[in-house]
């Protein structure tokens, strides 16, 4: 029965994506809301960037035709309004990056007032702190990776259909209409967004991206084993968390970034991206590379979650690998 409704809400995702991410894109170009090139973008013609708002009414209008919403996944798409909300006005005419901070902490801590929050600790304040550290990190970790033509779709789609391959394996049918919903509408965005791409997802479509796969990996029943749980949204999402912590870490050793202000606030060519496209990489391939790695890393967090404690230290060792080999690419760059 659920795997019926998960082809459904999935092929209905994804229709509803392919046939109004086009007339999405023509509004934007005719309400003036497009990106426009400059020396540290990549794309040369104005390009429209609400497609978010496609990615967003696919994936819930998929859900609401096909499933009964819980608490829980109502919350979830509640929050998912108010980012793309706030996303939308970024786009249009731009948050100073202090008041957006503030307001995805305010997303998360509604969304904890539906049930959707970490519970690793015994005291619930400490949970919920670490419920807004996560959802900003990994909104924040997806907005910066949305750098370059299909990469942020292309990975959302990646970490979405992890999610629910999870799910059917571990039966947990309502948390996997969610992921089925977000596959679909990432899939059928990806067809516009590869490159080169005809529109752009915008802040709006990034900050609900990051928002829903954050949300999802709390909701997850990963593994009975705590740490097992808490590793394994971590690694699926790895790519992009990854992207971000690297790239925060260079930028503060180089001395271009001195406190947390210029943090949150700097934006630069420096992303794993644009460091692979230096060793002269095509973008496609940079693409296609990163998604790789996202790959392998994702299938061995999905094995992970059964795995024996002595295959669960090698997986966990072949992940170190995989990301010291991403590091010494990323070094190549500054010898070069």
């Amino acid at each position: 029965m659920w795997l019926i409704r998960y082809t459904i809400i999935l092929l209905i995702s994804f229709g509803l994506a392919f046939l109004l991410t086009p007339l999405i894109g023509f509004i934007s170009l005719k309400i003036g809301v497009v990106d426009e090139p400059n020396e540290r973008k990549l794309h040369t013609k104005p390009t429209p960037r609400l497609g978010g708002i496609g990615i967003y009414i696919a994936y819930s209008l998929a859900l609401l035709c096909v499933v009964k919403l819980s608490n829980q996944q109502i919350g979830v798409l509640i929050g998912g309004f108010i980012v793309l909300l706030i996303g939308f006005i970024d786009d249009l005419k731009g948050i100073p990056a202090t008041v957006k901070l503030l307001a995805l902490i305010l997303v998360a801590l509604v969304l904890s007032s539906y049930g959707v929050s970490l519970n690793l600790f015994k005291n619930p304040y400490i949970n919920l702190i670490l419920t807004i550290l996560w959802i900003v990190g990994v909104i924040s970790a997806i907005n910066a990776i949305d750098n370059m033509d299909g990469l942020a779709s292309g990975l959302s789609f990646i970490a979405s259909i992890s999610y629910l391959a999870v799910a059917l394996q571990t039966e947990q049918w309502e948390w996997g209409a969610l992921a089925a919903a977000l596959t679909g509408a990432t899939l059928g965005f990806l067809k516009f967004n590869w490159a080169p791409a005809s529109i752009f997802m915008g802040d709006s479509g990034s900050f609900f991206l990051g928002f829903t796969l954050a949300s999802l990996g709390i909701m997850g029943g990963w593994s009975t084993n705590p740490v097992k749980a808490s590793i394994i949204p971590i690694l699926i999402l790895g790519v992009p968390i990854f992207d971000l912590i690297y790239t925060v870490i260079v930028r503060h050793r180089e001395g271009i970034t001195k406190n947390i202000g210029d943090i949150i606030t700097f934006s630069g060519k420096d992303h794993i991206s644009h460091r692979l496209a230096a060793l002269g990489l095509s973008h496609r391939n940079v693409v296609l590379f990163i998604y790789m790695v996202s790959i392998c890393v994702s299938v061995g967090a999905i094995v992970l979650r059964s795995a024996s404690k002595l295959d669960a230290i090698l997986l966990l060792g072949q992940f170190i690998l995989i990301f010291i080999i991403v590091v010494i690419l990323m070094n190549l760059v500054k010898k070069k």
